[in-house]
């Protein structure tokens, strides 16, 4: 960085050239104009990138549920953006540049309320998902009027389907539509918001399931 006085052309700001004029505390300086980076990206720069776009493509279907259900821990952001810094961080397993899901880790919703016990999902049925739990109202937090909600995700198709307020947490079971993932493995996860929206539960992964 260098300074001058007013020559011939006077004091300037902005950029001419390869220099950038600008003025500091009433005294005139100019900086040579900076150029590109060398060397590029570092290695651990382009793994978080990886990761980013990873998490990204696959959260951004459901920005409607995580809005919800990470809203309550999500300060000075969007619940999106919450469950999408928690997912880069704890839903990303392998190596660069070969990064995957890891489904079991993933969260879709985060929170204090306790979830139900003993979940699971299965395909009774053609193009249908059944999930199954014990109610726990009572426990903590947990009341009988809690709404479970309910998503299921195909990598062969990247598509998901999910479903807010399918059933009060004493009904013990819900079931999906999922006919568009009629014969292929979907990975599936239920928890619960409760009645007022004020408390929420971590989802459960619920494993994969081959869909009949």
């Amino acid at each position: 960085m260098g300074t001058f006085e007013k020559g011939i052309l006077g004091g300037f700001s902005g950029k001419v050239g390869t220099v950038i004029g600008s003025t500091w505390r009433g005294i005139n300086v100019i900086r040579s104009k900076q150029g590109p980076r060398r060397g590029g990206s570092t290695q651990k720069q382009l793994e978080q990138q990886a990761k980013f776009s990873l998490i990204m493509k696959f959260l951004q279907p459901l920005t409607l549920l995580l809005n919800l259900s990470f809203d309550q821990i999500a300060v000075g952001m969007s619940g999106f953006n919450k469950a999408f810094s928690y997912n880069v961080l704890n839903g990303v397993t392998g190596v660069y540049p070969a990064f995957t899901v890891n489904y079991a880790m993933v969260l879709l919703s985060r929170g204090v309320l306790p979830n139900a016990a003993a979940p699971s999902c299965a395909s009774p049925a053609a193009g249908k998902l059944a999930f199954n739990w014990t109610d726990n109202s009572g426990q903590g937090k947990a009341r009988a009027t809690d709404k479970a909600f309910v998503a299921a995700y195909s990598e062969e198709l990247d598509h998901w389907i999910f479903s807010l307020d399918v059933a009060p947490r004493n009904a013990g079971t819900v079931q999906l539509d999922a006919l568009a993932f009629a014969g292929k493995p979907v990975q599936t996860w239920l928890g619960f918001i409760s009645e007022d929206g004020r408390f929420v539960a971590n989802s459960v992964y619920t494993g994969t399931v081959n869909v009949l």
